[in-house]
This record gives structure tokens, sequence and C-alpha cells, in this order.
């Protein structure tokens, strides 16, 4: 059986726009669009991973809302991923990138032109679906 690997994304939407982060090219993944985030370690919480890893990221606070749904997985080589996307807001300036070589604040439409990690293909689908509504 495949390692599960838990992890966190992070819909932040200002504006009717979402905030897509573009993970560095070298890294697993590299050059494909994502919703920032990462990791859930042990003993986490998704709102506290999720709030972690904004900082670390991105330097930023953030408070985190309500999932968008359930879980969606995906599997690959070194495991399947198992994604839980936050609806989440910038609480302050983002001041580093450490994981991304490009950030964009993305209409609707220009997200679904994106090349999205596949694990975040169908979350993508879906917000686009339920519209890049502020949530607060």
């Amino acid at each position: 059986m495949k390692k599960r690997i838990a992890v966190v994304g992070a819909a932040i939407i200002e504006n009717q726009k979402l905030l897509a982060a573009k993970r560095s090219e070298g890294r697993s993944l590299g050059g494909y669009w994502e919703f920032p985030g990462g990791k859930i370690n042990e003993g986490e919480t998704p709102e506290d991973a999720l709030q972690r890893e904004v900082f670390e990221e991105f330097g930023a606070n953030a408070t985190i809302f309500e999932k968008l749904d359930e879980p969606f997985e995906k599997e690959y080589d070194f495991g399947t991923v198992v994604l839980e996307i936050l609806y989440a807001r910038l609480d302050s300036k983002i001041t580093k990138t450490i994981e991304h070589e490009e950030l964009r604040w993305v209409t609707e439409e220009e997200a679904l032109k994106l090349d999205w990690a596949p694990t975040d293909v169908p979350a993508i689908e879906e917000l686009v679906e339920r519209g890049f509504n502020h949530v607060d």
C-alpha cells in the first residue's frame, strides 16, 4: 500500500481573484500551479497546518475558514496525496516566497488556463464552479 500524504491548500480570494502559486523548478511537480499550503504534520489540524504553512512560505498571517469540500486524492509514484482545501484570508502582507517562483492573482477564467498540479485540478474546477466569492 502506498504512503498517504496529508496536505492542505489555501483558497485565498480577494476581489473575485484567487491567489495561485507556481512551484519552483527543481522541486517535485516543479512548474505546476497550486494552492499555497503544504504537508500536515502529525498532531496538527488542517487549520493549524495551513496557518503555519502560509506564515513559513509567505511571512504572512492568515485567518482560516471552512473547508471547500471533501478531500481530493491523487496517486503518484511516491504515494497518494490527500489534499484538503480551506478558504483563507491574508491578514498581513506577503513578505517572502520560499517555495514558489511566481504568485499571481487570477480570475476564474484565468485560473482554468493555468497548468495546475494534478492533485489540485479537481479542486480548482470545483472552486470555479462555486465562484470566486470572498469568504469571511
